[in-house]
């Protein structure tokens, strides 16, 4: 099995000079957001979907539809539990006709593989598909930055210019002499590519990748400031996928086709599971940027009791941005995108935190998603 930092720590390492982890998270973050950096991310689970009837199998477990994809193309998907609650989320890769690769998040790659083998035994059982767990056959590493591009283009044997290999564009690659696969995904919001050879070779590549990056002015960076990049961008992990938020609570209820069915869709629809009542993902900006919200705190109307019958919500996901120079955190709150502009009270007593917040959306960075098409 690859593990996340075998030859990387998963964690920022401070560098000759900082005395913090913070302070490398920052450095980290900013070297992405200007340059170019090499992130580990083998432990995604990775799923291979073969035969005739693959696009039928991953039309019935994911909210969207994705037998329309083309052969190298990549797609993002839902996928909801039986009970209308979001399983997972990740992408999907067609790399041939009918040969796909579905990246799951790390935590949930055993049961998103349960899932689909339920649904191709006994919700499709004459469906000619076969299913392989391959996370371990492969290394894979994000590059990431607005230097990305000419990073690899002296590594990988392709053009791989914008017009020849655009967003969510996928497919098989010879990069630093090593048969492999390219796919240009992001989870920073900046142009991005991820790489992916056979484990064997992961830490050759892994050296030859961060060797170029410190060439373009870039380096390698850990889980810490992939977790500060993706919060600018309002991206999910199972922080907000922990099991009790539905599409709706996610904002992504549009992603339910209403052209086929799904696993869950009939049961997303229930009463209780829509509405204003829900506790709705946000984004939340202290009102004094050195404030640090904390995740697990708690959302409190201004002027309300700061117990629990009067919380209106609750924190996943914080840390510092220095790109924006501030703290800023992503939460869930009642009828939350009806309270955009609303100031709220972030209180966690175990941390003795009270501070007050404003509400707003969860992409705090780039929202017109200029960077990731560049």
């Amino acid at each position: 099995m690859i593990e996340a930092g075998l030859w990387y720590r998963p964690s920022n390492f401070p560098a000759p000079g900082e005395t913090t982890w913070r302070e490398a998270c920052d450095r980290e973050v900013r070297m992405v957001r200007e340059a170019v950096g090499v992130a580990d991310v083998s432990t995604l689970g990775k799923i291979e979907i073969a035969g005739p009837d693959a696009a039928r199998l991953l039309d019935l477990v994911y909210t969207g539809t994705f037998s329309s994809l083309k052969p190298g193309r990549v797609r993002y998907g839902l996928m909801l539990r039986e009970d209308g609650h979001v399983m997972d989320d990740g992408t999907t890769a067609r790399l041939g006709e009918d040969r796909w690769l579905m990246t799951t998040t790390t935590a949930a790659a055993g049961q998103v593989m349960r899932n689909l083998e339920f649904a191709a035994q006994v919700l499709l059982p004459r469906a000619r598909v076969a299913l392989a767990s391959v996370t371990d056959r492969w290394a894979q590493f994000a590059v990431a930055g607005p230097r990305a591009r000419d990073m690899l283009a002296g590594l990988v044997e392709a053009d791989i210019s914008a017009d020849a290999w655009p967003f969510m564009a996928c497919g098989p690659v010879t990069v630093a002499g090593i048969p492999g696969r390219l796919f240009r995904i992001s989870f920073s919001g900046e142009l991005a590519y991820e790489v992916a050879v056979p484990a064997r070779h992961g830490p050759a590549l892994w050296d030859r990748l961060v060797a170029a990056a410190q060439a373009h002015g870039g380096g390698p960076y850990g889980m810490e400031a992939l977790n500060v990049l993706r919060i600018e961008k309002g991206f999910l992990t199972h922080a907000e996928l922990h099991g009790r938020t539905t599409a709706f609570d996610l904002g992504l209820e549009r992603m339910i086709s209403d052209r086929k069915d799904c696993i869950g869709k009939v049961a997303a629809g229930r009463p209780g599971l829509t509405g204003p009542e829900r506790e709705q993902l946000v984004g939340l900006t202290p009102t004094d940027p050195a404030a640090m919200p904390y995740p697990g705190a708690h959302l409190f109307a201004e002027g309300a009791d700061a117990k629990a019958p009067g919380s209106q919500g609750y924190v996943t996901s914080a840390g510092y941005s220095p790109t924006l120079g501030t703290h800023i955190a992503l939460g869930f709150l009642r009828d939350g995108r009806a309270r955009h502009g609303e100031t709220i009270r972030l209180v966690d007593h175990l941390r003795k935190v009270d501070i007050p917040c404003r509400v707003g959306p969860t992409v705090f960075f780039d929202p017109e998603g200029a960077r990731v098409r560049a």
